[in-house]
């Protein structure tokens, strides 16, 4: 990774006199990116670096309060710019987005919250077409409630109105943003199927090895799938589980305080983060992967398992239940400690290998349909058609 600073004015020079006339220039606006991990720095990055190899160039602007100066980085070969916010995530103005924004021909933005981020594209570039993806929307979690009812009936037809195309990333958010746009099309996101088919076993499969990873945040609830632990455990069933990824919420006291008073410190592991190379390690040697998340807006870390090979155990509920089918690829749990729990976690505890490795290749082929190589076409051609003017 290559790090120089850059203010904005001289950015302004060079982003105005582009080294290449000939391809659709691209700039993707999100709330977060690399170091910061998960689903909407994966969907971020990957297009940047999958659209690069098909004749367009896209860089990133990464528009946060939490950048304390304006510059500009190259990572994985990706033009990164950190653009300050004064305010904050949900009302702030990032004072250097216009400047930047100036010199490309088509702005995609990342905003599940459709505030921030799409307030300054309005007050900033509401000249230059752009295309909104969805990412969930903010119905994830209960927080700021009241704001939410006011946005949706006073704000949300008004700022979609702006985008040339609403990309839903999936039937859920379809649906749901249909209420208050007619632009709104479904274009799902995709995953590095190649990379995680390096995660894949390497010995017999054993499905009391559990694992977990992606951001530790409230409505992931991690605290829930240490309880299904500990219920089972209590039942003979001796599952080992590590839970990995960046501690969004600042988790990690409390998971801690949870697994010692369960007596579960030989049997549940905390891993505050994980290198890729350390994550692909840790897959070749777990069967299952486990998320008691109450909300996805995708789902890109199930696809990921399912690519590395994994049988998945999560809520029944859209849209993780489009990939996981019960007993084919996966089961489904309530995180309620019930019998039909204990009922599920003993049947799959019991599969025998061949029963496993026929699950984990199901798993495998569901997930291979989410391949970037391809997704990044459908995106592409959102692209071009957002350009033309057409919905």
């Amino acid at each position: 990774m290559r790090l120089a600073n850059a203010t904005p004015s001289s950015t302004r020079k060079r982003i105005l006199h582009p080294l290449s006339y000939g391809a659709m220039k691209i700039l993707s606006i999100t709330p977060t990116y690399f170091p910061e991990i998960g689903g909407i720095e994966s969907v971020v990055r990957e297009l940047a670096v999958r659209s690069s190899s098909q004749g367009r160039r896209v860089d990133v602007a990464h528009v946060s309060a939490k950048n304390e100066r304006f510059s500009c980085a190259e990572i994985d070969g990706i033009t990164v710019y950190r653009v300050p916010v004064v305010g904050n995530r949900l009302a702030g103005y990032a004072r250097d987005l216009g400047r930047l924004a100036a010199g490309y021909d088509l702005l995609h933005v990342h905003d599940p919250q459709l505030m921030m981020l799409t307030g300054n594209v309005l007050l900033q570039c509401r000249h230059i077409p752009a295309v909104l993806s969805t990412h969930g929307g903010f119905r994830h979690t209960t927080r700021h409630g009241a704001i939410k009812w006011l946005h949706e009936r006073l704000l949300m037809r008004l700022l979609l109105r702006h985008y040339r195309k609403i990309l839903a990333s999936s039937e859920s958010d379809r649906a749901y943003f249909s209420g208050f746009s007619d632009r709104v099309e479904k274009c799902e996101n995709g995953i590095a199927y190649a990379k995680f088919q390096q995660g894949r076993l390497t010995g017999p499969p054993d499905p009391t090895k559990w694992i977990y990873w992606g951001r530790w945040s409230r409505n992931k609830r991690i605290d829930a799938v240490i309880d299904i632990v500990a219920k089972a455990r209590d039942q003979g069933i001796a599952i080992d589980l590590l839970i990995a990824g960046p501690d969004f919420d600042n988790l990690g006291a409390s998971l801690q305080a949870q697994i010692a008073a369960l007596g579960l410190q030989g049997a549940v592991r905390l891993h505050p983060y994980i290198e890729d190379a350390d994550l692909l390690q840790e897959l070749r040697q777990r069967t299952v992967f486990v998320t008691g998340s109450e909300y996805e807006g995708f789902g890109i870390g199930i696809l990921e398992a399912m690519a590395a090979g994994k049988i998945v155990l999560c809520r029944d509920m859209a849209p993780i239940n489009g990939f996981v089918e019960r007993g084919v690829n996966g089961h489904f749990l309530g995180f309620d400690g019930s019998a039909s729990d204990m009922a599920v976690v003993r049947e799959l505890a019991g599969l025998g290998a061949e029963r496993c490795i026929a699950m984990s290749e199901a798993a495998q082929q569901r997930a291979r349909r989410y391949d970037w190589d391809e997704v990044a076409k459908a995106f592409g051609a959102h692209y071009a058609q957002a350009l033309a003017g057409r919905r």
